[in-house]
C-alpha cells in the first residue's frame, strides 16, 4: 500500500510515517522545509519520498499528491496530520496573526488535503482519508486553548460529514485518528504544572500510540481512538501505583 501523510517529520507524523515502513509499505510525506525533513531522514528506511509543502496552499498539496502518484501510482491511505498548537492566552489576548496561524494550518490545511485526496480517490474508486483529532474533538472546553480545540472540533464534523457526500462511494471513506495524549513537541510546549499532572498519568510515547493507529487504519477502521475510556480509567486507577517521570 502506500500512504500519504502530512506533517511527517516529527512526533506523531513521523512516527507514523516510521511505522508504516517498518510494515513494508510505501510512504510519501511532507514538512515544512528542507530542514525538517533531513532531521530525521536517516532513521527511516524503506520506499519512501519525502516532500516540501506547506499545507496551506492547494497548490502545494496538490504538486505533492502529484510527485506521490508519479513515484507510487495511486493512494490508499491519506492522513492529515499537519497541525499546531496556540499560545496559552485567552481568546482576547490572542493576536489576529495567532489565530489565523492555527485556524489556516488546523483546518483550512486539513480541509484541502481532504478535498485533494478524495477527488483522487473518486477517480481510481478506492480510499480512505484520516484527520487528526485532539483536544477539543469531544466537545471539551479548555481556557487558554479555544482555538486549538475549535479547530479540532470542526475537523471532527467536518470529516463526519464529508461521509455523507461520499454516500456512493462505497469503497471511500474520511475517518479520524484519536491518539490522546502523546509526548510530542507540540504537547510539551505549552503544557504547563497542572497539564503536565494529567499528562504523566493519562500521556503515552509517540512508539506505544503509532503502531496501534497504523494497525487499526490498516484493518480498515473508520474512527480510530487509542486513549479509550477503559484504557483512561485504568490509567488513573493504577497511577498511584507505578513510578511515573
Amino acid at each position: 500500500m502506500h500512504i500519504f501523510i502530512t506533517g511527517g517529520t516529527r512526533g506523531i507524523g513521523f512516527g507514523l510515517v516510521n511505522e508504516f515502513l517498518k510494515r513494508g509499505h510505501s510512504v510519501s510525506y511532507t514538512g515544512t522545509s528542507q530542514a525538517s525533513i533531513d532531521k530525521h531522514i536517516s532513521e527511516l528506511e524503506g520506499s519512501f519520498l519525502p516532500i516540501i509543502c506547506d499545507v496551506r496552499s492547494k497548490q502545494q498539496i496538490v504538486k505533492a499528491k502529484d510527485l506521490a502518484m508519479d513515484k507510487f501510482k495511486s493512494i490508499d491511505i491519506w492522513i492529515n496530520n499537519a497541525g499546531v498548537d496556540q499560545d496559552r492566552a485567552d481568546v482576547c489576548d490572542l493576536s489576529e496573526e495567532e489565530i489565523k496561524r492555527v485556524i489556516d494550518i488546523n483546518v483550512i490545511g486539513m480541509m484541502l488535503g481532504t478535498s485533494v485526496a478524495l477527488k483522487e480517490m473518486k477517480k481510481q474508486s478506492y480510499g480512505v482519508v484520516y484527520n487528526m483529532e485532539g483536544l477539543g474533538s469531544n466537545n471539551m472546553k479548555i481556557p487558554r486553548t479555544l482555538i486549538y480545540g475549535s479547530s479540532k472540533r470542526l475537523l471532527t464534523y467536518f470529516s463526519q460529514g464529508c461521509n455523507k457526500e461520499l454516500k456512493d462511494y462505497k469503497n471511500i471513506f474520511v475517518g479520524t485518528f484519536q491518539p490522546g495524549m502523546v509526548f510530542t513537541d507540540l504537547l510539551m510546549k505549552n503544557i504547563g504544572d497542572d497539564g503536565m499532572k494529567i499528562a504523566r498519568i493519562l500521556g503515552s510515547e509517540v512508539e506505544v500510540v503509532t503502531p496501534f493507529l497504523v494497525e487499526k487504519a490498516l484493518k480498515g477502521k473508520k474512527t480510530i481512538k487509542y486513549l479509550t475510556t477503559n484504557r483512561m480509567l485504568w490509567r488513573f486507577v493504577s497511577s498511584p501505583f507505578k513510578h511515573k517521570k
